[in-house]
Protein backbone atom coordinates (compact mmCIF):
# COMPACT_ATOMS: atom_id res chain seq x y z
CA UNK A 1 0.00 0.00 0.00
CA UNK A 2 1.40 3.39 -1.02
CA UNK A 3 1.77 6.06 1.65
CA UNK A 4 0.52 9.55 0.84
CA UNK A 5 3.22 11.98 2.02
CA UNK A 6 2.53 14.91 4.34
CA UNK A 7 1.51 18.20 2.78
CA UNK A 8 3.95 21.04 3.44
CA UNK A 9 3.29 24.73 2.87
CA UNK A 10 5.45 27.76 3.75
CA UNK A 11 4.78 31.47 3.79
CA UNK A 12 6.74 34.52 4.94
CA UNK A 13 4.70 36.95 7.01
CA UNK A 14 5.63 40.54 7.70
CA UNK A 15 5.91 40.41 11.47
CA UNK A 16 7.93 38.80 14.25
CA UNK A 17 7.30 35.20 15.50
CA UNK A 18 5.64 36.36 18.73
CA UNK A 19 3.07 38.40 16.84
CA UNK A 20 2.61 35.72 14.16
CA UNK A 21 1.85 33.08 16.80
CA UNK A 22 -0.55 35.45 18.56
CA UNK A 23 -2.41 36.27 15.34
CA UNK A 24 -2.71 32.60 14.36
CA UNK A 25 -4.06 31.53 17.76
CA UNK A 26 -5.70 34.36 19.71
CA UNK A 27 -6.98 36.13 16.59
CA UNK A 28 -7.92 33.17 14.38
CA UNK A 29 -11.57 34.22 14.41
CA UNK A 30 -10.68 37.54 12.78
CA UNK A 31 -9.08 36.11 9.66
CA UNK A 32 -10.04 32.46 9.07
CA UNK A 33 -12.19 32.30 5.87
CA UNK A 34 -15.27 30.80 7.51
CA UNK A 35 -17.53 31.50 4.53
CA UNK A 36 -15.59 29.01 2.41
CA UNK A 37 -13.70 26.94 4.96
CA UNK A 38 -15.99 26.60 7.92
CA UNK A 39 -18.91 24.40 8.96
CA UNK A 40 -21.55 27.02 9.78
CA UNK A 41 -20.77 29.79 7.26
CA UNK A 42 -19.59 33.38 7.35
CA UNK A 43 -21.59 34.39 10.43
CA UNK A 44 -19.98 31.77 12.64
CA UNK A 45 -17.01 32.27 14.96
CA UNK A 46 -13.95 30.12 15.62
CA UNK A 47 -11.45 30.22 18.47
CA UNK A 48 -8.84 28.29 20.40
CA UNK A 49 -10.71 27.49 23.59
CA UNK A 50 -9.16 25.55 26.48
CA UNK A 51 -6.93 23.44 24.25
CA UNK A 52 -9.48 22.93 21.51
CA UNK A 53 -10.38 24.66 18.24
CA UNK A 54 -14.13 25.22 18.22
CA UNK A 55 -16.41 26.79 15.63
CA UNK A 56 -19.74 28.15 16.88
CA UNK A 57 -22.79 29.14 14.87
CA UNK A 58 -25.00 32.17 15.63
CA UNK A 59 -27.77 29.84 16.86
CA UNK A 60 -25.54 28.09 19.40
CA UNK A 61 -24.33 25.02 17.51
CA UNK A 62 -20.68 24.05 17.86
CA UNK A 63 -18.20 21.94 15.95
CA UNK A 64 -14.89 20.69 17.33
CA UNK A 65 -12.26 21.19 14.65
CA UNK A 66 -9.40 19.68 16.63
CA UNK A 67 -7.46 19.38 19.88
CA UNK A 68 -4.11 21.02 20.59
CA UNK A 69 -1.30 18.47 20.93
CA UNK A 70 1.60 20.93 21.13
CA UNK A 71 1.63 24.49 22.41
CA UNK A 72 5.11 25.99 22.36
CA UNK A 73 4.83 29.74 21.74
CA UNK A 74 6.14 31.44 19.77
CA UNK A 75 7.87 28.61 17.92
CA UNK A 76 5.40 25.78 17.33
CA UNK A 77 1.80 24.68 17.46
CA UNK A 78 0.19 21.33 16.62
CA UNK A 79 -3.33 19.95 16.73
CA UNK A 80 -5.51 17.09 15.57
CA UNK A 81 -7.79 18.10 12.69
CA UNK A 82 -11.33 16.86 11.96
CA UNK A 83 -13.71 19.77 11.20
CA UNK A 84 -17.25 18.81 10.33
CA UNK A 85 -16.69 15.23 11.48
CA UNK A 86 -13.98 14.52 8.91
CA UNK A 87 -11.46 11.75 9.61
CA UNK A 88 -8.74 12.83 12.02
CA UNK A 89 -5.52 14.13 10.49
CA UNK A 90 -2.75 16.15 12.11
CA UNK A 91 -1.44 19.70 11.57
CA UNK A 92 1.87 21.09 12.86
CA UNK A 93 2.81 24.75 12.39
CA UNK A 94 6.20 26.30 13.13
CA UNK A 95 7.08 30.00 13.35
CA UNK A 96 10.76 30.80 12.67
CA UNK A 97 12.45 34.19 12.49
CA UNK A 98 13.50 35.12 8.96
CA UNK A 99 15.46 38.38 9.20
CA UNK A 100 12.83 40.79 10.55
CA UNK A 101 9.91 38.64 9.39
CA UNK A 102 8.63 35.12 10.13
CA UNK A 103 8.68 31.91 8.11
CA UNK A 104 5.50 29.99 8.85
CA UNK A 105 5.55 26.31 7.89
CA UNK A 106 2.47 24.08 7.88
CA UNK A 107 2.87 20.30 7.77
CA UNK A 108 -0.43 18.44 7.37
CA UNK A 109 -0.23 14.64 7.73
CA UNK A 110 -2.29 11.57 8.59
CA UNK A 111 -4.00 11.08 5.24
CA UNK A 112 -4.28 7.31 5.85
CA UNK A 113 -7.37 8.06 7.96
CA UNK A 114 -9.28 8.96 4.78
CA UNK A 115 -10.90 6.44 2.45
CA UNK A 116 -9.30 8.30 -0.47
CA UNK A 117 -6.08 9.65 0.99
CA UNK A 118 -4.82 11.19 -2.26
CA UNK A 119 -8.07 13.08 -2.85
CA UNK A 120 -8.06 14.41 0.71
CA UNK A 121 -4.50 15.63 0.37
CA UNK A 122 -5.32 17.31 -2.94
CA UNK A 123 -8.27 19.11 -1.36
CA UNK A 124 -6.04 20.60 1.33
CA UNK A 125 -3.33 21.28 -1.24
CA UNK A 126 -5.82 23.70 -2.76
CA UNK A 127 -7.21 24.98 0.55
CA UNK A 128 -4.18 25.84 2.65
CA UNK A 129 -2.92 28.63 0.35
CA UNK A 130 -6.21 30.51 0.78
CA UNK A 131 -6.03 30.14 4.55
CA UNK A 132 -2.39 31.21 4.73
CA UNK A 133 -2.95 34.22 2.48
CA UNK A 134 -5.67 35.43 4.84
CA UNK A 135 -3.38 34.81 7.80
CA UNK A 136 -0.53 36.73 6.17
CA UNK A 137 -2.79 39.73 5.59
CA UNK A 138 -3.84 39.69 9.25
CA UNK A 139 -0.29 39.22 10.54
CA UNK A 140 1.25 42.00 8.48
CA UNK A 141 2.83 44.74 10.57
CA UNK A 142 1.69 48.34 10.23
CA UNK A 143 4.32 50.65 8.74
CA UNK A 144 3.87 54.42 8.88
CA UNK A 145 5.87 57.44 7.80
CA UNK A 146 5.76 60.49 10.07
CA UNK A 147 6.44 63.63 8.08
CA UNK A 148 7.55 66.35 10.50
CA UNK A 149 7.75 70.10 9.84
CA UNK A 150 7.85 73.26 11.99
CA UNK A 151 4.63 73.73 13.93
CA UNK A 152 2.68 76.90 14.72
CA UNK A 153 4.74 77.65 17.85
CA UNK A 154 8.14 76.93 16.27
CA UNK A 155 10.61 79.86 16.11
CA UNK A 156 10.69 81.69 12.81
CA UNK A 157 14.48 81.91 12.83
CA UNK A 158 17.28 79.75 14.17
CA UNK A 159 17.75 76.00 14.32
CA UNK A 160 15.02 73.81 15.74
CA UNK A 161 17.73 71.60 17.21
CA UNK A 162 18.78 74.44 19.52
CA UNK A 163 15.29 74.98 20.87
CA UNK A 164 14.81 73.23 24.26
CA UNK A 165 11.47 71.84 23.05
CA UNK A 166 13.31 69.64 20.55
CA UNK A 167 14.26 67.46 23.53
CA UNK A 168 10.59 66.43 23.76
CA UNK A 169 10.77 65.11 20.21
CA UNK A 170 14.04 63.30 20.92
CA UNK A 171 12.43 61.72 23.99
CA UNK A 172 9.52 60.51 21.82
CA UNK A 173 11.94 58.89 19.38
CA UNK A 174 13.69 57.23 22.31
CA UNK A 175 10.42 55.76 23.54
CA UNK A 176 9.63 54.45 20.07
CA UNK A 177 13.05 52.80 19.92
CA UNK A 178 12.61 51.21 23.36
CA UNK A 179 9.21 49.86 22.28
CA UNK A 180 10.77 48.33 19.17
CA UNK A 181 8.72 50.54 16.80
CA UNK A 182 11.41 52.86 15.45
CA UNK A 183 12.95 51.84 12.12
CA UNK A 184 14.81 55.05 11.32
CA UNK A 185 14.53 58.81 11.61
CA UNK A 186 16.34 61.83 10.25
CA UNK A 187 16.11 65.35 8.80
CA UNK A 188 15.46 66.29 5.19
CA UNK A 189 18.76 67.72 3.99
CA UNK A 190 17.09 69.96 1.40
CA UNK A 191 14.30 71.25 3.68
CA UNK A 192 15.53 72.80 6.93
CA UNK A 193 13.22 72.02 9.82
CA UNK A 194 11.58 69.05 8.11
CA UNK A 195 12.21 65.37 8.72
CA UNK A 196 10.81 61.87 8.43
CA UNK A 197 10.44 59.00 10.89
CA UNK A 198 9.51 55.42 9.94
CA UNK A 199 7.65 53.38 12.56
CA UNK A 200 6.72 49.71 12.42
CA UNK A 201 3.99 48.53 14.80
CA UNK A 202 3.33 44.81 15.27
CA UNK A 203 0.13 43.52 13.70
CA UNK A 204 -2.25 44.93 11.13
CA UNK A 205 -4.71 47.80 11.48
CA UNK A 206 -2.46 49.77 13.84
CA UNK A 207 -2.58 53.01 11.87
CA UNK A 208 -4.86 54.63 14.43
CA UNK A 209 -2.51 53.65 17.24
CA UNK A 210 0.46 55.06 15.31
CA UNK A 211 -1.39 58.31 14.69
CA UNK A 212 -2.17 58.65 18.38
CA UNK A 213 1.48 58.06 19.28
CA UNK A 214 2.70 60.62 16.74
CA UNK A 215 0.22 63.34 17.72
CA UNK A 216 -0.30 62.79 21.46
CA UNK A 217 2.71 60.91 22.85
CA UNK A 218 5.12 63.29 21.14
CA UNK A 219 4.86 66.38 23.35
CA UNK A 220 6.65 68.51 20.76
CA UNK A 221 3.77 67.86 18.35
CA UNK A 222 1.02 68.12 20.97
CA UNK A 223 2.44 71.50 22.02
CA UNK A 224 2.68 72.84 18.47
CA UNK A 225 6.49 73.00 18.24
CA UNK A 226 6.35 70.43 15.43
CA UNK A 227 3.53 69.50 13.09
CA UNK A 228 3.23 65.96 11.74
CA UNK A 229 1.49 64.19 8.88
CA UNK A 230 1.03 60.46 9.45
CA UNK A 231 0.98 58.38 6.28
CA UNK A 232 0.68 54.63 5.73
CA UNK A 233 3.81 53.14 4.20
CA UNK A 234 4.36 49.75 2.62
CA UNK A 235 7.92 48.46 2.07
CA UNK A 236 8.22 46.74 -1.30
CA UNK A 237 11.94 45.93 -1.36
CA UNK A 238 14.24 45.00 1.51
CA UNK A 239 17.95 44.73 2.22
CA UNK A 240 19.41 42.30 4.72
CA UNK A 241 21.71 45.04 5.99
CA UNK A 242 20.80 46.65 9.28
CA UNK A 243 19.72 50.32 9.06
CA UNK A 244 22.03 52.97 10.41
CA UNK A 245 21.69 54.08 14.00
CA UNK A 246 18.61 56.37 14.09
CA UNK A 247 18.95 60.00 15.01
CA UNK A 248 16.70 63.04 15.29
CA UNK A 249 14.04 63.38 12.63
CA UNK A 250 13.96 67.15 12.34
Amino acid sequence: MSIVPPLRREIIVDTDPVTAFEVFTAQIGQWWPLADKGVFGADATVAFDDGQIIERSPDGQSDLWGTVTRWDPPGALAFSWHPGGAPTSHVEITFAAAADRTRVTVVHSGWEAYADAAAAREMYEQGWPTVLDRFADAAQDTWVALMHRPGPTAPETGSLFEDPRFAEHAAFLGRMREAGYLVMAGPMSDRPGEGMTILRLPGSEQFGAATKLATEDDASVAGGFLAVTVRPWHPMMRSEREPAEPGGST
